[in-house]
């Protein structure tokens, strides 16, 4: 296998898995809003432990990295893989505002859907043509999407998110709020 396949499996194995983690909170906040407390704290508790699993995955695809140096060119004949070039796409860093604000305009918290739908609305007229294509993992989702999700797992890291909310649900902290405050909110 190529050193390119090996990291364009890494971010695909990453997307999948943030899809999946993606998927339990939300099933767990469905399970809290039925009022199945137990079965909502197992699926929170999994998540925990997907997370953990995901960061030692990225610690991998550093290590990786790290390992290899600056990735080879694709030798010819070779299929490209339809990843973008770097400046093809909108900044992850881009979609960190229109996240808070759309959060903030929601009341602090907000179903994935009316978040994205309002950070959509606000940079639709700045995004590049690549963000609008698809992604070669997900023919369903646009790469923008897929971005924004990214940039939220960031912004959870930083504190500027919940780390608690239920599945399928994104919240603003006092953090994020400051930040929003100090950058443009």
């Amino acid at each position: 296998m190529a050193q390119r396949d090996v990291t364009d499996a890494f971010e695909m194995l990453l997307t999948e898995l943030e899809r999946f983690l993606q998927e339990t909170r939300e099933e767990a906040a469905e399970a809290s809003r039925q009022g199945k407390y137990e079965w909502a704290q197992t699926l929170l508790t999994q998540a925990q432990q997907m997370e953990k699993f995901i960061a030692d995955i990225r610690a991998k695809q550093q290590e990786w990295q790290r390992l290899i140096g600056k990735p080879r060119r694709q030798r010819k004949g070779k299929r490209a893989a339809k990843r973008s070039s770097r400046g093809e796409c909108t900044s992850k860093e881009a979609y960190r505002l229109p996240i808070l604000r759309a959060l903030s305009a929601l009341g602090g918290e907000a179903s994935v859907q009316a978040v994205l739908q309002r950070v959509y609305d606000e940079m639709k007229s700045r995004l590049k043509p690549a963000d609008e294509q698809p992604l070669p993992s997900n023919p369903k989702e646009p790469r923008w999407r897929n971005t924004a999700m990214w940039e939220r797992h960031t912004m959870v890291n930083e504190g500027l998110l919940r780390n608690d909310s239920p599945r399928g649900i994104w919240a603003i902290t006092e953090h994020g709020r400051a930040y929003l405050r100090q950058h443009g909110g």
